[in-house]
Order: C-alpha cells, then structure tokens, then sequence
C-alpha cells in the first residue's frame, strides 16, 4: 500500500511540476460584436440603426462587415418589417480589448414603414473583423 501511495504522490508531484514548467500558452483572440441600442425610423423607406461594437477578447481588431436580422414589431406585436442578411460596411472602425466603439448607420429599403407610434425591434448580428488595427 505505501507502494501505490508513495507512486501516486510522485505522479502527482509529476504533474505538478510539469504544468509549472510547460504552462499552456494563452490564445490572444479578439471577439467583436455589434449590439442595437436603438432603431429609429425617420421616413419611410429608411431606419436609422443606432448601436456599438464590443470587443470582449483580449486583442484589437478593426471591423470588416456586419451581417444583420432585424423585424420590427408594432407594440400589439404584429410584425412591421423583416430582413435578413442586410450587411453593412464600416469604414475602418477599430476595437481595442475591452472597449466600445459607437457606430450608426442607415438602412434603405423601400418597405421599411413610416411609423410613429411604440415599436420594439429584434435582432441577430454577425460581426467580421480582421485582427489588429489598421
């Protein structure tokens, strides 16, 4: 028994100086997502898209396009207008780790409504960035 005992607290003494000695190397990655804060529609034919990039990941990257699903929904819940797949191009927006990045930009579609009244919107985003900043 002290056999087994004294084996098993060398392979753990083992392994223990092994993870001190080979640390496994962390993966620097940035993860970059843009979030809707608002939608505002202004005339019909277009929305006025209000939100931010976020960078959760511990390294910068710069933003290529943004694939977004938006529907918006009257407040009695009836749909007003879907689309998916819209991608938008911004023009250089960097992210650093940990930060936000305000961003706004218009989509144009001819049966986006002229509505004034309480309306909610929901969302999916798809976010492309390319690692490091400009």
């Amino acid at each position: 028994m002290r056999s087994f005992t004294s084996r098993l607290l060398a392979f753990f003494a083992f392994a223990v100086l092994c993870t001190v000695l080979f640390p496994q190397p962390a993966a620097a990655k940035p993860k970059v997502r843009f979030t809707i804060e608002h939608v505002y529609l202004h005339e019909a034919g277009e929305a006025e898209i209000v939100g931010y990039f976020e960078n959760s990941g511990d390294e910068a990257a710069t933003v290529e396009w943004v694939d977004l699903d938006l529907t918006l929904l009257a407040d009695n819940g009836q749909q007003m207008w879907s689309d998916a797949g819209i991608r938008h191009y911004p023009d250089g927006i960097e992210v650093l780790p940990g930060d936000y990045v305000a961003y706004t930009y218009y989509v144009q579609n001819p049966d986006i409504p002229e509505y004034h009244g309480k309306y909610r919107w929901r969302f999916h985003s798809n976010t492309h960035w390319v690692r490091g900043v400009g």
